[in-house]
């Protein structure tokens, strides 16, 4: 009975993805596009943004995603190099209009831009542009010999500490990706999401990140609190709020979450347009959560 409803969540989980891969456009057609690739789906992923390179190849920003997906869904190794080389040489552009977006996808590629160019990556690491810095901060780890710990140490010392929002937030996201935080930096996290506010503008942002870097062995209450605070609140998230929890169940979810993703999938959030960009990337969060906490079957 249980694989049986396992099996009917799944199939309707990867219908709505196909659907919205068909459906939507550019950036919430690519989280759809890397959903699918990342659950085993890559050759839908493949097709569809063949598609998009040959309508939106010459569009600033947009176009170093489209060759992100491709990069990621290419089995070919000649075309995933040719799609690679694209990102490289935006990244290499210093007047160009995409390096803070091929920056951050080199960097999510894990292709290591110290090594490959060194000179760039220095100067892009001391760039007026402080988004376009933090991940260049974060690009530059890869295949370094920099000390992979103190670039966690000073991402985590912008996420709590920072004036500036957009800074906090790319660096809560950048240690998401890293994760590997130590026990003292992962308990002076936990203190900030507990004791952070619903008013407060990282709210949502601290306790996720809390949930995805957890190191093993770390005290399980303190793990369920956070848990329980992400999901007391759900339905007065707002819809961004709400696909940082989807995603982070992605990783950390059981399946006593598929519940609530099951009801994000189907219905998106209260309050918001059904048929909205932010609320169809929610849903698609939700449907992708659910594909991989499916595939961590006890």
């Amino acid at each position: 009975m249980q694989e049986t409803q396992d099996l009917m969540l799944e199939k309707k989980a990867l219908s709505l993805l196909s659907s919205l891969l068909e459906k939507r456009q550019k950036f919430v057609k690519a989280h759809v596009a890397e959903y699918l690739i990342w659950t085993g789906h890559a050759n839908l992923a493949l097709e569809e943004f063949i598609k998009e390179e040959k309508l939106y190849s010459t569009e600033p920003k947009y176009r170093i995603v489209i060759w992100r997906v491709l990069a990621q869904a290419e089995k070919d190794s000649i075309r995933k190099q040719l799609w690679l080389d694209k990102i490289y040489n935006a990244y290499k552009d210093m007047n160009g209009l995409d390096r803070t977006h091929a920056t951050e996808t080199l960097a999510k590629l894990k292709q290591p831009v110290s090594n490959l160019f060194p000179e760039v990556t220095k100067k892009t690491l001391v760039s007026s542009d402080r988004n376009l810095q933090t991940y260049a901060l974060w690009a530059s780890s890869i295949g370094s010999d920099i000390d992979i710990n103190r670039i966690r140490e000073k991402l985590l010392n912008l996420m709590l500490t920072d004036s500036d929002t957009t800074i906090r937030k790319i660096s809560a996201f950048i240690l998401r990706q890293l994760k590997g935080l130590d026990e003292r930096q992962w308990e002076r996290l936990v203190q900030v999401a507990l004791s952070n506010r619903p008013v407060d503008e990282m709210y949502v942002t601290i306790p996720v990140t809390a949930l995805v870097t957890m190191p093993s062995g770390v005290n399980d209450t303190k793990v369920s609190l956070i848990k329980d605070l992400l999901i007391r609140d759900v339905k007065k998230y707002s819809a961004n709020q709400c696909n940082g929890l989807a995603l982070a169940l992605a990783e950390k979810g059981t399946r006593k979450d598929l519940k609530i993703l099951e009801y994000i999938m189907s219905s998106g959030i209260e309050g918001h347009d059904p048929d909205s960009d932010e609320v169809a990337d929610l849903r698609a969060s939700a449907a992708y959560a659910i594909l991989k906490i499916n595939s961590r079957k006890p």
